[in-house]
């Protein structure tokens, strides 16, 4: 209650101020989620059944100016649902400058993760790791082309702060996409770097874990209905330097292919080849975060199939939406399922500041 309480004092403090800083616009707006995540995973080797259900609310307030900069900040707040024993589950800030250009993007500070266009596989980020880290701290750079279908984008994200519990862990990332006509290639790309302590009696280490995924594939419209298919190869190099100090190499493919039209999507998702987290039963979320079933082990068959029906829609001007859907999924060990309702409400005004004349 007492951190939730001094960020409205910054931002009241922030929306007095403001006036003064001879800037063009005041932004005010706010963003609101509910999530329900359902997972029955209980036949599959890597991930445990479980529920989260959880509302989380984002105001902000900052200042725009020259059309494209923008300086924000916000308090993050979530509440998980029968989570009774604390008024909110856990509150953070958002605070970062954003260049805002047709062509070019910056983000420095701590800004919301969704800014960024690259790594939207599973292979890197679990939903779940999403909704409870859906921000960035660090910076984010973009340039965009072909009236955005093509881009190549970097960014930092800064995990841990050095201190005797997490001594380091951040990752860089960087993705890229050319598209033309149908056809579209491009690359996605994590270094991700964890360093706990040394206490051989706690097997935490310094892990590396570098992964890169180029694809090829097509994107075909054709009047309300969506085609796509992507054809991705997985790189990965992991090491771990107090235990092993060898590089592990797994690899493999993923092919993803989608038909949407009226909102609806039908897709699967297969991976064949190596499990991709070799060191998943040592550290597990702490190092990898996307979904635990690419940590297939040996004589598991190393396959990973999801099959996926979802609605994807926004209402009233686009300020609100609602995503569901279901999935099916096999491990090379059992079938799980997984099913989910997302509501969204993105709200944004501009108060001009600076009358002319």
């Amino acid at each position: 209650m007492r951190r939730l309480m001094r960020y409205i004092v910054v931002l009241l403090a922030l929306a007095i101020a403001t006036p003064r800083l001879s800037a063009q616009e005041l932004v005010v707006g706010a963003d609101f989620t509910t999530l329900f995540d359902n997972t029955e995973f209980s036949p599959m080797e890597h991930y445990d059944s479980e529920t989260l259900f959880s509302a989380r609310l984002t105001p902000k307030i900052g200042v725009k100016w020259h059309n494209h900069n923008e300086l924000i900040f916000g308090a993050d707040m979530v509440q998980d649902f029968g989570h009774n024993s604390k008024f909110l589950s856990d509150v953070n800030v958002e605070m970062y400058y954003a260049l805002k250009h047709p062509k070019a993007k910056l983000f420095a500070g701590i800004f919301p993760r969704k800014e960024m266009r690259g790594l939207r596989s599973p292979i890197y980020f679990d939903p779940a790791y999403l909704y409870y880290n859906n921000r960035i701290g660090g910076v984010l750079a973009r340039y965009e082309a072909n009236e955005g279908r093509s881009f190549i984008e970097f960014a930092m994200d800064y995990t841990g702060m050095r201190d005797f519990e997490t001594r380091e862990s951040f990752m860089i990332m960087s993705a890229g996409k050319y598209s033309v006509a149908w056809f579209k290639a491009g690359y996605d790309f994590l270094m991700g770097h964890y360093a706990k302590d040394y206490n051989p009696a706690t097997w935490d280490g310094v892990v590396d874990n570098i992964m890169l995924t180029p694809y090829v594939g097509g994107e075909v419209v054709a009047g309300p209905v969506d085609v796509d298919i992507q054809l991705s190869f997985v790189q990965s190099l992991q090491r771990d330097r107090i235990m092993e100090n060898i590089w592990e190499s797994p690899r493999g493919c993923d092919i993803y292919a989608a038909v949407s039209g009226w909102g609806v999507t039908l897709s699967n998702r297969l991976y064949v080849g190596k499990g991709l987290y070799s060191y998943f039963s040592r550290y597990g979320s702490a190092v990898y975060h996307g979904i635990p079933h690419y940590a297939i082990s040996k004589g598991r068959g190393n396959i990973y199939n999801v099959i996926t029906a979802s609605y994807s829609k926004l209402f009233c001007d686009d300020s609100i939406g609602l995503d569901a859907g279901i999935t099916m999924e096999y491990d090379g060990k059992g079938w799980g399922t997984r099913q989910w309702l997302k509501v969204s409400v993105m709200l944004d005004y501009g108060i001009d500041l600076k009358k002319d004349k």
